[in-house]
């Protein structure tokens, strides 16, 4: 019988001594957990990971998408132990001064660019709609092409009460350097917000997608030029330029070629081209440098009475009428 009890005790023993190494183990394993999901916070801290995405991913919106801005700021859900960053911030449109609200960008950054993504979400289907901007020629011959024009946005634009401001977008019927073309508005009370730009398509590199019937001929991977943003290092701290004109163009061309050459000097292309979106920077890039800046055309917002006088300006083209939203032209700057 004692030789049974001494057994017994044994086994007990042995499976009270698995018990704490297992809970030994358990409590080390929490607290590697800890030590690694705290470095890897504070190394995402030091290194700016999570700010230098948001930047990198409002400037292509900027880039990509007329009249579209990420708001100053952005929320961020806590890193995963994977690495994953995910992050939020409100999408802005201009109509007039103000500043309106169409969505929300979603972000969510894995190690891997390929598995990264970025998504709008916005309450109308048409909240992120690219409006169509012709080229005034075919960059592969030279020949001049159509325009389709649509006599109804000048019809509505004189229905609405002059009480009013809208955003308006339009070709161009040439190539103009966006100079020319700031000096063909000046004498309208408008604010010029977005120029589509040529950079190198069908000469250098044929896009992703395009569309044309013979006679006109569009992108839909457009890419154009606005107020000009920069970022301190850290990019905790930035400087934005909130329209297009005379005193501020030669910044916003060169602030945009300076984060254009950033971006290949210090990201991959599969950070820039499957994350961003943004197709043949390269050699936009290398287009940019040789051949200048050549606009098409402009999205511009200002008083309807006042964009209405645009019907009479030649160089102006099919034109698309935007958001309306009622007075706010003596209104400080939204952003």
């Amino acid at each position: 019988m004692a030789e049974r009890n001494d057994i017994l005790e044994k086994k007990t023993l042995k499976k009270s001594r698995l018990t704490v190494r297992i809970l030994r183990l358990a409590a080390i394993g929490v607290l590697l957990y800890g030590v690694y999901m705290m470095a890897l916070l504070l190394i995402s801290d030091k290194l700016q990971v999570t700010e230098e995405n948001n930047y990198y991913t409002q400037l292509a919106l900027e880039w990509t998408t007329p009249n579209v801005r990420g708001a100053h700021g952005f929320e961020e859900e806590a890193i995963s132990p994977f690495g994953t960053s995910e992050f939020s911030y409100p999408l802005i449109r201009k109509v007039g001064k103000g500043q309106e609200v169409v969505g929300e960008a979603q972000v969510k950054k894995r190690l891997f660019n390929s598995q990264s993504t970025i998504e709008y979400h916005t309450p109308f289907r048409d909240g992120l709609q690219q409006t169509a901007f012709y080229y005034p020629e075919d960059p592969r011959n030279g020949n001049s092409l159509e325009t389709p024009g649509h006599p109804e946005v000048w019809s509505t634009l004189e229905q609405l009460h002059e009480g009013a401001v809208a955003e308006l977008a339009f070709s161009t019927d040439r190539f103009m350097t966006p100079e020319e073309l700031i000096t063909e508005l000046e004498a309208y009370d408008l604010d010029i917000l977005w120029m589509p730009l040529h950079t190198g398509e069908f000469e250098e590199f044929t896009p992703g997608a395009w569309g044309g019937g013979g006679t006109d001929l569009t992108v839909n991977t457009v890419f154009g030029l606005t107020g000009g943003q920069s970022a301190s290092d850290d990019f905790r701290s930035f400087s934005f330029i909130h329209r297009l004109d005379a005193e501020t163009l030669q910044d916003s061309e060169e602030m945009m070629m300076n984060n254009i050459e950033e971006l290949l000097e210090k990201k991959t292309v599969s950070y820039y081209e499957r994350f961003l979106g943004l197709s043949f920077l390269e050699k936009r890039h290398e287009y940019l440098k040789e051949n200048g800046f050549q606009a098409y055309g402009a999205v511009v917002t200002g008083p309807v009475k006042e964009l209405l006088k645009l019907k009479d300006e030649v160089a102006v083209t099919g034109e698309r009428l935007g958001q309306v939203e009622l007075w706010n032209w003596e209104n400080a700057e939204a952003f």
